[in-house]
């Protein structure tokens, strides 16, 4: 089979199984807080920063692969940020101390952060606006198993083997998946771009609402990770759990995480999608960053992929700083306010549009 004939559909497979493991890659340090801990003989809340780590290095390349990809092909992106999210967590296996793993955990996040902003700017090439949310919503989907499966399975396979065991099998999985795409993922996805590597952040950046996505979803992103990051930890401090048995409610957070991508689908196409962003943030947040953004749309998502991970940063960075100030009770006051922020943003957009939709039927 030709590259030319893979189907749109067949893309998206290739797609959810990068977005299942980058969101195993970055939610799988929570499940291994306690034994990083005890292996490196520091406290939890400094483990905590090994997960902070990722998204410093995720959050200064994301921006800076947009126009990248725009200009040169999402081929090329997916295929190098695969292969370095494989030697960062094959190295993270090898890791001998703190900071040979911290240096790891941020070679993987540059990595990472190649691929869901490419993964949707190749969604936006294939489909019409009008068709994207359902695709979209099927690659945060499958990416969220990485919540529901895949940190259950880094939970059990810490218990079963230590915490190097995860890396190596998450390392294994990165090989497999780069070896399809190296195989099946189109040449060219998207038509020439005519814009110079600068002109695509002046493109992107003239819209006002996308700036409005981008701070609702940094506080989003700070008080989901904020809960992600030290839910293990908490259960195991506070209730005496073992290892294994925090998969079962990891598994819960993770499923209700998947539903609410599929609804997600759903809301997309809606006109009335920023109201409901409250809902199902997620795949709402990526088709408007696509429809604000023209042809500059894997500039907007790399945006949105850098206030991915600052939110990380402040979820499990400062969310670290808490737990050592006030214990695991102001860790969930803190993200409660995070939440509450990101309500307030996504309230002003929905004001925002209104007053535009009203001016223009007054033009009209």
């Amino acid at each position: 089979m030709t590259m030319a004939q893979a189907s749109p559909y067949g893309l998206v497979a290739l797609l959810s199984a990068a977005l299942f493991l980058v969101r195993t890659v970055f939610m799988m340090m929570g499940p291994l807080l306690v034994a990083l801990a005890e292996a490196f003989d520091t406290s939890v809340a400094a483990a905590g920063q090994l997960a902070a780590a990722i998204g410093i290095s995720w959050g200064i390349t994301a921006p800076l692969v947009g126009p990248v990809s725009d200009t040169y092909g999402r081929r090329r992106v997916g295929l190098a940020g695969l292969v370095l999210m494989m030697v960062g967590i094959l190295g993270s296996a090898l890791a001998w101390n703190y900071w040979a793993l911290l240096i790891c955990r941020m070679i993987t996040g540059v990595g990472a952060a190649m691929i869901p902003p490419n993964s949707m700017a190749a969604i936006a090439d294939q489909f019409p606006p009008a068709r994207r949310g359902t695709p979209i919503s099927i690659l945060l989907c499958v990416s969220f198993f990485g919540v529901a499966i895949g940190t259950p399975a880094v939970a059990f396979l810490v218990e079963l083997g230590g915490w190097r065991l995860p890396f190596y099998v998450v390392g294994a999985l990165l090989v497999m998946v780069w070896s399809l795409q190296w195989y099946w993922f189109p040449q060219r996805t998207q038509t020439a771009r005519t814009l110079s590597f600068f002109e695509h952040f002046k493109e992107a950046g003239r819209s006002v609402g996308l700036w409005y996505v981008l701070i609702a979803n940094f506080f989003y992103q700070t008080a989901a990770l904020g809960i992600f990051v030290y839910l293990v930890a908490f259960l195991i401090r506070t209730y005496g759990m073992k290892q294994g048995d925090t998969a079962v409610p990891l598994a819960v957070v993770g499923i209700g995480a998947m539903l609410g991508s599929l609804l997600g689908g759903y809301i997309a196409p809606r006109r009335d999608r920023s109201a409901l962003l409250l809902t199902v943030f997620e795949p709402v947040t990526w088709a408007l960053a696509a429809e604000f953004s023209g042809e500059a749309r894997a500039t907007a998502n790399g945006l949105l992929a850098t206030s991915n991970q600052l939110g990380i940063i402040g979820g499990a960075s400062v969310g670290g700083l808490v737990l050592a100030l006030g214990g695991f009770p102001l860790v969930g006051i803190f993200c409660l306010g995070a939440a509450a922020l990101a309500s307030a943003v996504v309230i002003a957009l929905k004001l925002r549009v209104a007053r535009t939709t009203r001016v223009e039927a007054k033009a009209a």
